[in-house]
């Protein structure tokens, strides 16, 4: 069951060279996936009821290219055979020529809105046509493996535009200060800097606004970089960014 929709890329989501930010990118994806999700009656206004929300807890994308402002462009996404608890998710983005700009494996769940558990999916929705595709080099996303004694690299001071519907910090609000922290890896490869190719998330514990514990943490390793989000609940994030050579 693969879900497509056509687009013209926004500026509203574009850097300052109009290209799709890896924020946008986020932001896109999960909007491709709340989308299909209505389409089967288990979006946000078909779960409000029942007081469940779809949450993501991994994410791994992997840019090939950056489209600009005003591209025609595809988005495609279709679920994989769950596990009961664990729902996979892919998705590509696909320019006007056929060509692949970036592709993703994400992993959500259904969390209850008042206890804050995660449900079983079963006892929430029926079963529906999966896809055994893979649209990156993971069939199963595993834990981020996060190396030792990360340094502190900026306290954090959550707005209240970062939250969404689930009342907690929206998965895109931490790739934007991620990429806010490190802007220089951000820019176009006409810089002569090297490009983020592959950025894995893992969500571990909530953020919510007002926590005045929230800090970003990091550590380089080569080329690579890893981050780790803290609130006053102990880790909510652990991040890998992956840059070309």
């Amino acid at each position: 069951m693969i879900y497509t929709e056509d687009f013209t890329l926004s500026t509203l989501i574009c850097d300052e060279d109009d290209r799709l930010t890896l924020w946008g990118l986020a932001r896109l994806f999960q909007d491709v996936a709340g989308d299909h999700s209505d389409s089967l009656g288990v979006g946000f206004e078909g779960l409000k009821p029942q007081n469940k929300a779809w949450v993501l807890t991994h994410v791994y994308y992997n840019i090939l290219r950056l489209p600009s402002a005003g591209e025609r462009l595809t988005l495609k996404t279709w679920p994989k055979p769950d596990n009961g608890l664990i729902a996979p998710r892919d998705y590509q983005l696909i320019d006007a020529e056929g060509n692949i700009c970036a592709t993703s494996a994400s992993n959500w769940v259904i969390l209850d809105t008042v206890s804050r558990k995660v449900c079983r999916l079963r006892d929430i929705i029926k079963s529906f046509e999966m896809e055994h595709i893979d649209a990156t080099k993971y069939s199963k996303l595993e834990k981020i493996a996060m190396p030792a004694d990360l340094n502190h690299l900026k306290h954090i001071d959550i707005p209240y535009s970062a939250l969404d519907h689930t009342r907690h910090v929206n998965n895109a609000e931490y790739m934007k200060w991620i990429c806010d922290a490190i802007p220089e890896i951000c820019k176009p490869r006409s810089t002569g800097r090297p490009e983020i190719r592959e950025f894995e998330i893992n969500y571990l514990k909530e953020t919510k606004y007002g926590d005045q514990n929230t800090e970003l943490h990091h550590k380089k390793v080569d080329d690579d970089f890893y981050f780790q989000l803290l609130n006053s609940n102990g880790v909510s994030v652990n991040a890998k960014v992956l840059l070309s050579h």
